[in-house]
């Protein structure tokens, strides 16, 4: 476990987080351990927050993955203001990142061949919600399924299956979350932990976001 943060020995934080998802996966402290809640703000500027499932973290470019209905409410407040923050937590562990970043889209090919690796069931479930509308009850969810099911020409038995291949809905897909800014907090005795923020500026580019600088760390006051 780390015992203390230090400036001058972490070069990448993203590489940090992908070390401590790494440590609460094997210590198996939560089903879950790449559970982040991410917020985004809607047309009034009040936020929301939510969790999701952290899928990819690429350190060398700065950016994580999560996948989602492009419907969904999330998905229409980041069509409108892509900023976002994230959030990890290990509670066990003492461990916590901050993150605040830019969003955009995964391009179609990543988010098809992370779709094919989910189990039927998990496919069928992208196809038969449309996330964040009003339903008047489970029962009508669970036809809308079954009714997906039907067209799909899947049987129960399948559902646990990762050999069948559903095609991706237009409508799901990955976002990535560019990140600018991020903060390690490592819990310390007495209340006085450790924090240490870093940031970069982000450029868009015609495939995402780039950095001209390195990452300007400093130290923050518990």
């Amino acid at each position: 476990m780390t015992s203390e943060l230090k400036k001058s020995s972490i070069s990448n934080p993203i590489l940090v987080l992908k070390e401590w998802i790494g440590e609460a996966r094997k210590s198996e402290i939560q089903p879950n351990p790449n559970t982040m809640s991410i917020s985004t703000v809607d047309s009034m500027g009040c936020p929301n927050s939510r969790m999701v499932l952290c899928k990819e973290i690429n350190e060398d470019l700065g950016y994580l993955v999560f996948y989602t209905n492009y419907n969904s409410k999330k998905s229409k407040e980041i069509e409108s203001q892509n900023n976002c923050s994230a959030l990890f937590h290990w509670d066990p562990l003492g461990y916590q990142v901050r993150i605040r970043g830019k969003l955009i889209k995964s391009p179609n090919h990543e988010s098809d061949n992370y779709f094919s690796t989910r189990k039927v069931g998990s496919q069928l479930s992208a196809w038969a919600s449309n996330q964040s509308d009003h339903i008047e009850n489970r029962e009508s969810l669970d036809n809308q399924f079954q009714e997906i099911m039907k067209r799909f020409d899947i049987q129960d038995a399948d559902l646990d299956s990762t050999e069948i291949k559903i095609p991706r809905p237009d409508f799901w897909g990955g976002y990535r979350i560019w990140v600018k800014e991020i903060e390690l907090w490592l819990n310390q005795n007495d209340r006085f932990h450790d924090r240490l923020s870093f940031k970069r500026d982000l450029i868009e580019t015609s495939s995402g976001f780039d950095s001209e600088n390195d990452w300007v760390v400093k130290r923050l006051q518990p």
